[in-house]
């Protein structure tokens, strides 16, 4: 089973940040921040590799998304932390995007509820905590 940790990370603008990555046949995207977990370590341990050295207020919603990236594809887990960033700075070749745009973007994650997701922690109709995303 393979372990990630995406960020979610917003800023002033509410625009999303996206970096470029790579699918897993190895082509080039727009992704959402992201780390693959360590053995033993956390996913909070992860994401923190992620904000480090950005400068970024954690959010208070954490999703869980767990099944195959997509059909055929080994089993994930993973763990969508979110974050606003301080800055509209964005760092290694990171791009800010209107969210709904982002979203986008970021098909290839294969994260069905990522748009609802994104628009309800917006729009403050999430609780702060902890929610369970479809793959």
């Amino acid at each position: 089973m393979r372990r990630f940790a995406y960020l979610l990370c917003f800023d002033p603008q509410r625009r999303l940040l996206l970096r470029p990555g790579h699918t897993p046949d190895g082509a080039e995207v727009l992704t959402l921040p992201v780390v693959r977990c360590r053995e033993r370590e956390t996913y909070g341990q992860a994401v923190q590799r992620i904000v480090s050295g950005l400068r970024v207020r954690r959010g208070d919603v954490v999703a869980r998304v767990e099944g195959p990236a997509a059909p055929g594809r080994e089993w994930r887990e993973a763990r969508i932390f979110t974050a606003h960033s301080l800055t509209s700075f964005a760092d290694d070749g990171g791009r800010w995007f209107p969210w709904s745009d982002a979203v986008r973007h970021v098909d290839h994650l294969a994260i069905s509820e990522l748009a609802a997701f994104v628009e309800g922690y917006l729009g403050g109709w999430i609780p702060e905590g902890w929610i369970t995303l479809q793959p």
